[in-house]
């Protein structure tokens, strides 16, 4: 395994959030914070297909569009605490927050050394706790850094919309040592986002993924880290752009 588990100290970045509202620049980071604490006190939401768009560059939202140059250091001088190192990547991101969202919840879910018994039980624990959102209406689809997901954490509930979701999965499968992507399905001009890893050759046999959704390619056999499942999430699988290097 690539990393280790972490005795967990929190860092309150939400706190944070809620002092500094009243200066919120027109980033719309005070909008992104108030739906994230509204979307986090409701029992569930629905996913939605059809979310991303084909052939228009999405909007990035990195971690610096949402928090302040205050909280920045803050959450830089907590990691460094942690003994944590700084994010590496740019939308599919390890280290940083991922490491320490990574870190907790294999320690809270009680896994074992398996990287598919990991990322199994982080992505049924993170779509449980996670709430829909909409991209705002901008004529671009947002997609949000794995960082920038994890600061909106509220009341330990996620929030966003499919890419958001698969980004984020994509990198907690990548920090505990999984080859992974997001994939875009198209069904027209519009599309649905979700992420996949491929399968370690040890783990084959793992009876975790008996009946998982998958494909397979020159790589090996990737399996789907997707909200959606069987014919739902087929149908986004045949008319496909991979994002490996986002």
């Amino acid at each position: 395994m690539r990393y280790k588990l972490l005795i967990a100290i929190p860092i309150i970045v939400f706190a944070f959030f809620l002092n500094s509202c009243n200066s919120c620049s027109r980033s719309g980071r005070a909008k992104i914070i108030a739906m994230a604490k509204k979307e986090a006190n409701k029992k569930n939401t629905i996913p939605e297909p059809n979310t991303i768009i084909k052939d228009i560059e999405p909007k990035i939202v990195k971690i610096e569009d949402i928090v302040t140059p205050k909280e920045k250091t803050i959450i830089k001088k907590e990691l460094i605490i942690n003994k944590i190192p700084p994010a590496v990547g740019n939308l599919i991101q390890v280290e940083g927050l991922v490491l320490k969202e990574v870190s907790e919840l294999n320690i809270k879910l009680n896994t074992s050394g398996s990287q598919v018994e990991q990322i199994v039980a982080m992505q049924k624990h993170i779509f449980k706790n996670w709430h829909y959102i909409y991209d705002p209406i901008t004529g671009k689809d947002t997609w949000r850094s794995a960082e920038a997901t994890l600061s909106l954490k509220y009341k330990d509930q996620y929030s966003g919309d499919c890419d958001d979701f698969a980004i984020l999965l994509a990198s907690v499968a990548r920090q505990i040592g999984l080859r992974s992507r997001m994939v875009g399905g198209f069904d027209g001009d519009y599309g649905h986002a979700f992420a996949e890893f491929l399968v370690p050759e040890n783990e084959m046999k793992n009876e975790l993924l008996y009946g998982a959704d998958y494909r397979t390619d020159a790589s090996g056999k990737w399996i789907s880290l997707d909200w959606f499942k069987g014919n739902d999430h087929d149908r986004f699988t045949h008319n496909i752009k991979i994002f490996e290097d986002i």
